[in-house]
């Protein structure tokens, strides 16, 4: 690896800014890459699902009946994707489409028992693998935690026009 690609800020010289964007880049894929996020037999998770699934289940076992454009808004998926995904895990028996009582052009997304089990198991494997990780952080878990939530509050932000 070269020398710009440290992932500690002081150790890009402060002359070389236009570095430190790289450096960033490099330090976020590797913790995507750490998540196993693109390699389905490593996820998390404990199961082998895509990662929009996984979160659909957890969303939706959060908040049953979310519409689907609220579901694609927390998933930031475009709503053409969120309502095939949704499509395929009706077609699997883990999620069904209810009328919405107060819009009748909404549908309100439940998981069925077959669903709600899956996200169970989606949740426990999760929730094992994260304690682990946090297990590993000491007393570095709340400083990391308010720094990867503060890294997510500036990826989301719309950039400057």
């Amino acid at each position: 690896m070269s020398g710009y690609m440290r992932t500690q800020a002081n150790a890009v010289p402060e002359a070389s800014t236009g570095a430190r964007p790289r450096v960033l880049r490099e330090a976020v894929r590797r913790l995507i890459a750490a998540h196993a996020a693109l390699e389905p037999m490593r996820r998390p998770c404990g199961a082998v699902l895509t990662l929009p699934h996984a979160w659909t289940l957890l969303e939706l076992k959060a908040e049953p009946g979310l519409t689907l454009t609220t579901l694609a808004s927390r998933l930031n998926i475009d709503r053409s994707n969120v309502s095939r995904l949704c499509a395929r895990l009706e077609s699997e028996g883990e999620l069904r489409r209810e009328p919405c009582p107060d819009d009748g052009r909404a549908l309100r997304l439940r998981l069925t028992a077959k669903g709600r089990r899956a996200a169970a198991r989606v949740d426990r494997g999760s929730a094992q693998h994260f304690a682990v990780v946090w297990q590993r952080l000491g007393r570095d878990g709340p400083r990391v935690l308010a720094a990867v939530e503060r890294l997510s509050e500036a990826l989301a932000a719309p950039e400057a026009a």
